[in-house]
């Protein structure tokens, strides 16, 4: 079997598994997430703004607390989340935010290799 073609089963697989993470997490985990930023203005205008239950308006909610969590320190700088508000959120809950987007970086470079060695 052909090297290309093990490496595209797995690309592909892996998108499958990295949009059954983003559902799940958006879906199941978003607010249980957005209940611990109940008192912050960002997180609660932006709920505001994309308040409907579409995919597109749990997506944006998602990635503002993903953002939060991925770089707390500048966010904390600008004065848009406090550092208690970050201790509170269990380990856990943080790392379901945070590895949907870790595993998508990962798929989209691999999508970006198998894309230049397709046309190789």
């Amino acid at each position: 079997m052909d090297f290309f073609l093990i490496f595209t089963i797995f690309v592909f697989a892996g998108g499958l598994v990295f949009a059954g993470l983003s559902f799940y997490a958006e879906y199941a985990k978003l607010e249980a997430l957005e209940s611990y930023f109940s008192e912050n203005k960002v997180v609660c205008d932006n709920k505001r703004f994309w308040g409907r239950n579409t995919h597109i308006d749990r997506f944006h909610r998602m990635s503002l607390i993903n953002q939060l969590l991925a770089m707390p320190k500048t966010h904390i700088k600008r004065g848009e989340v406090t550092e208690a508000e970050l201790a509170a959120i269990p380990l856990s809950l943080r790392r379901w935010a945070l590895w949907p987007t870790n595993f998508g970086i990962i798929w989209l470079v691999g999508l970006m290799i198998w894309s230049i060695w397709y046309h190789w």
